[in-house]
């Protein structure tokens, strides 16, 4: 009768770990700014600027070409707590992420070209929404952004307001996090955005 006790209350410990790691998602992704604005939460912006600072960290001491490549994908499974580009316990390469979300089989939806204010405006508020949403361009260097929480901002260059973002360029030991979209591309030709579903 003991042995059984002792069973039970293992299966129960671990229904209770089970739960309680279920609910340990973060629950204020975003918050209001001075201004009321919807902002990054300061927990989640931890989140990309330590994985910021380990890229610096990894890009000035590469020996490797490409060797940095899969802190985008780490840094949109991480910020919006998602598995999509994670394989084998590892993340992918900013590569890869293009055909995972145009090759899935439906879990990621396209918002649509870059180009127009409407998608952009659509972008912003799925991201606020604290949907995973993503920026790339699938011509030509296939560099991803992360789309993140906030407001838009006018880009001078885009002559569009564009949505709040973060990137980690692969070419050059660089990136940013709370900055316009068009930090990430010269022009917003060609560039699809998405967001999952």
């Amino acid at each position: 009768m003991e042995s059984v006790k002792s069973l039970f209350c293992l299966i129960l410990l671990g229904a209770t770990l089970t739960l309680s790691s279920c609910s340990d998602r973060r629950t204020n992704f975003t918050t209001l700014n001075e201004d009321g604005d919807i902002v990054v939460s300061d927990a989640s912006l931890a989140i990309l600027e330590g994985l910021m600072e380990d890229y610096i960290e990894c890009k000035e001491n590469e020996t490797e070409e490409r060797e940095c490549n899969h802190f985008t994908a780490e840094a949109i499974c991480r910020f919006y707590e998602v598995d999509d580009f994670e394989q084998d316990g590892e993340y992918v390469s900013y590569r890869e992420i293009k055909d995972i979300v145009t090759l899935n089989g439906g879990t990621w939806e396209p918002i649509g070209l870059a180009d127009s204010q409407e998608n952009l405006d659509a972008a912003q508020n799925t991201a606020n929404n604290g949907t995973a949403t993503i920026a790339f361009d699938p011509t030509k260097t296939n560099h991803v952004a992360i789309i993140l929480p906030g407001s838009t901002q006018k880009s001078s260059s885009w002559d569009l307001d564009v949505p709040n973002s973060a990137s980690f360029f692969v070419h050059k030991a660089d990136g940013y996090v709370n900055k316009a979209l068009s930090y990430s591309f010269r022009s917003s030709e060609g560039i699809i955005l998405y967001n999952k579903k």
